[in-house]
């Protein structure tokens, strides 16, 4: 919640005095309220401590004043944090009104109708979280399908913990994994709290994950040396490389912007490309250099990783893999209702955008000699060495990554798209493949 003073200069008064309002912001709402405070402009500081400054005769009221409205709005948010509930416009004008000595307005607001259904619940939170892309708010635009499809128009504020055990077996039944269950408890709690009710003790499930897929040092060079000509896999193919060397989400991928890598000195690596960015999912901090090749995919990008729906890249992914004959066999573990399910599968029909962060922290491991601290590092992971220095573990993970992906020699023998690959369209007379650009810091 933020609260803001203004003043409104349009009318003053006969004076020249100006009304006060304070502007309240909380979950991409906002709310106008009144404050019955009016002062000379040349009076008014929004931002000190006192609004209204000494030079106003009456400034010691008129604080007192705003500071009760203040007040009033803190009280309505600390409530409604503490019961788990959202806060609505009308209870603010009114708990202002009240704070002035008001009566409540004679017409009160209508009240916003009652939220029952899945789809009232998920308006509700697409208007909590405004600018939700349509592949991020997926995730709960197909739960809503699922208990629509169940039970239409169920009302989800009187559900009971034999509602949800039963419809737990009908997700069982129609074959969804545990993972993606998961996703169905999390939007009934969604709804008890939009709802303002008390969050039930049962309404939660214990998620289990099998072993994730990860590349070979082998599999992973051959899919950097591809030779490609359409400019979707060529694309996705520098996206995989950069997550994979620095060991990325795709939800981190998609929030760098240019001013997240800038130039550092570090021992024996000259000018080196930093990455320095805090993850979407912890809020830690990662600073980590970019390998040469990651640092020429860089370069290409400006900047600007063109990062399309995870779908999309999936789906490219698991073409790329393919054509790279990353065919080894990779025993898929579901759960389903805590049992696990095995599902023996081609490798290229498993791996996902998140293959590439898995793959990145097996092979740091395999080029550092087996440092965990040095991979627990480089994945971002809070508490790991504290707060040391870059200049110490930076060069650690460019000798580590230079092991993984070899020498220039070899480079240029075997592959030569780990010398650095910046993937550009191919060239206007026809030809094919893809352009690089070596990159050293020496």
């Amino acid at each position: 919640m933020k609260l803001t003073y203004r003043q409104v200069l349009s009318r003053p008064d006969a004076d020249g005095r100006c009304r006060v309002v304070v502007d309240v912001a909380w979950d991409g709402r906002r709310a106008k309220l009144t404050t019955g405070v009016s002062c000379l402009p040349a009076h008014f500081s929004p931002e000190a401590r006192q609004v209204v400054m000494r030079k106003d005769p009456d400034h010691t009221r008129l604080n007192n004043e705003l500071a009760k409205v203040e007040a009033a709005v803190n009280t309505i948010f600390t409530l409604a944090s503490a019961n788990n509930r959202p806060v609505a416009e009308a209870e603010l004008v009114a708990a202002a009104r009240v704070a002035l000595g008001k009566k409540p307005a004679r017409r009160a607001a209508p009240e916003a109708p009652v939220a029952r259904t899945a789809a009232d619940f998920y308006a509700l939170w697409q208007a909590e979280n405004p600018g939700q892309t349509y592949n991020s708010a997926r995730r709960y635009r197909q739960v809503v399908g699922h208990l629509d499809t169940y039970q239409p128009h169920w009302d989800l504020t009187a559900l009971t913990r034999k509602d949800l055990l039963d419809y737990l077996g009908h997700l069982a039944a129609l074959g969804l994994v545990d993972s993606t269950v998961s996703k169905h408890i999390k939007f009934l709690r969604e709804c008890f709290r939009l709802a303002g009710k008390v969050m039930p003790a049962w309404l939660k499930i214990k998620t289990r994950y099998g072993r994730a897929p990860a590349l070979q040092q082998a599999e992973l060079r051959a899919l950097m040396a591809l030779e490609l000509t359409e400019a979707d896999l060529r694309e996705e193919a520098a996206l995989f490389t950069f997550q994979t060397l620095l060991l990325l989400r795709d939800s981190d991928l998609r929030a760098l912007r240019p001013h997240h890598v800038a130039p550092v000195d570090l021992p024996g690596y000259p000018a080196t490309p930093v990455l320095s960015f805090h993850q979407a999912k912890t809020g830690d901090e990662v600073r980590v250099p970019l390998p040469p090749a990651a640092a020429a995919i860089w370069q290409g990008w400006e900047g600007r990783p063109p990062v399309p729906s995870q779908q999309e890249r999936n789906r490219r992914m698991k073409q790329l893999a393919r054509m790279a004959q990353l065919t080894r066999s990779f025993v898929r573990v579901q759960y389903v209702r805590g049992e696990p399910q095995e599902e023996v599968l081609p490798l290229y029909k498993v791996i996902t955008t998140h293959t590439a962060r898995h793959t990145g922290a097996d092979l740091l491991m395999l080029g550092s000699g087996g440092d965990a601290n040095l991979k627990e590092k480089a994945l971002g992971h809070a508490g790991v060495y504290g707060h040391d220095a870059l200049e110490r573990y930076g060069p650690a993970l460019l000798q580590a990554w230079g092991k993984v992906l070899g020498t220039v020699g070899a480079i240029e023998k075997n592959a030569p798209a780990l010398a650095g690959a910046v993937h550009q369209p191919a060239p206007a007379d026809g030809g094919g493949g893809v352009v690089f650009r070596r990159v050293s810091y020496r």
